[in-house]
């Protein structure tokens, strides 16, 4: 019997929806060796030579034999969650969107006993700061429009550090979790269930991956610079090759993330009191010792934009779409 004790072994028997679910937890580098079945012969032979950790199915699947296939732990997809009584075997509503059942599934493995590959560590991954000391800047709708761009090239994700995002209203939805709840994870644990559980907080939208912000802004005071960097490095190490930060004054130590950055973009006006603050905070920035943010930051000065979509819409080709990527490719 094979040694790997990081199989997951996809059971479906409609060979569409089985190629849908391999491909979504190859994106989401899980840490599972995924190999997929529509025959339930060929998913006992698979068993009868490997140590199968994670053995994802459906309820038609599993009444047909896979209830009899030897895993760590099962989870089937089922209209009825609550309709299973085994040991080790988790329901899940597969009447959700996909990505949602994905979370659930990454989420389940990550409580429980299960294997999980080691990650090596992964060539530097590029940091792309937007701050602005000055409100109603364009710095969000810039973001995403920057992490769209640069997700169609690399693997990308776009993480929201203000304290009001608005993104359950924007997006019209509660999150199960949010960017608090992964620090807090984090801050007590180590090994490599971390990466289960941050693959099981990512959502996407238009091609983007990110992270719900925080629903409670009080949490962002509970945040520490060196929570973001822990964060920057686990990213990292699960494969983002771009990371886009929005980030705001809340998180005790902002200026040891932008250090950190490889560039930062910094929206401006031109009015007098945005002058003022702007003139303040690189007055704040000559105070630090040993940091070099100065070197990384560009100003940027939007032009007029007829039409501003809301960043839950495609913002590539749009007129904020073609500048950031003109920014983009100055770097």
């Amino acid at each position: 019997m094979s040694v790997n004790n990081n199989n997951m072994a996809i059971y479906f028997a409609d060979p569409e929806y089985l190629e849908g679910f391999m491909n979504y937890m190859t994106d989401r580098n899980s840490g599972f060796i995924c190999s997929g079945f529509t025959r339930g012969d060929n998913l006992t032979d698979f068993a009868e030579k490997n140590n199968i950790s994670v053995l994802l199915t459906d309820d038609i699947c599993f009444q047909n034999g896979a209830r009899n296939i030897k895993s760590e732990i099962t989870i089937v997809l089922t209209e009825k969650p609550g309709s299973v009584s085994s040991e080790k075997v988790y329901e899940i509503n597969i009447l959700q969107p996909v990505d949602e059942i994905v979370r659930d599934i990454l989420k389940t493995a990550a409580k429980s006993d299960v294997s999980v590959a080691d990650r090596p560590y992964l060539s530097s991954a590029a940091v792309y700061s937007f701050f602005s000391p000055v409100g109603r800047s364009l710095k969000t709708t810039l973001a995403v429009a920057a992490s769209q761009i640069l997700s169609d090239k690399e693997k990308t994700i776009y993480i929201n550090l203000e304290p009001d995002s608005g993104f359950t209203i924007l997006f019209g939805q509660e999150f199960s979790s949010d960017l608090s709840d992964l620090i807090f994870f984090l801050q007590g644990n180590t090994g490599n269930k971390v990466s289960l559980i941050l693959q099981s907080s990512i959502c996407t939208c238009q091609g983007i991956s990110f992270i719900p912000p925080v629903m409670n802004p009080e949490d962002l005071f509970h945040i520490t610079s060196n929570d973001i960097l822990t964060l920057l490095d686990l990213l990292q190490r699960n494969g983002f090759k771009n990371i886009v930060i929005d980030i705001g004054y809340f998180i005790p130590g902002f200026e040891k993330i932008l250090d950190s950055s490889t560039k930062i973009y910094m929206p401006v006006r031109k009015d007098r009191i945005s002058s003022s603050k702007i003139a303040q905070f690189y007055s704040f920035l000559r105070t630090l010792d040993d940091l070099s943010i100065e070197d990384n930051l560009t100003q940027l000065d939007p032009p007029y934009f007829n039409d501003i979509p809301p960043i839950i819409c495609n913002l590539r080709g749009t007129e904020i779409g073609k500048y950031i990527t003109g920014i983009l490719n100055e770097r």
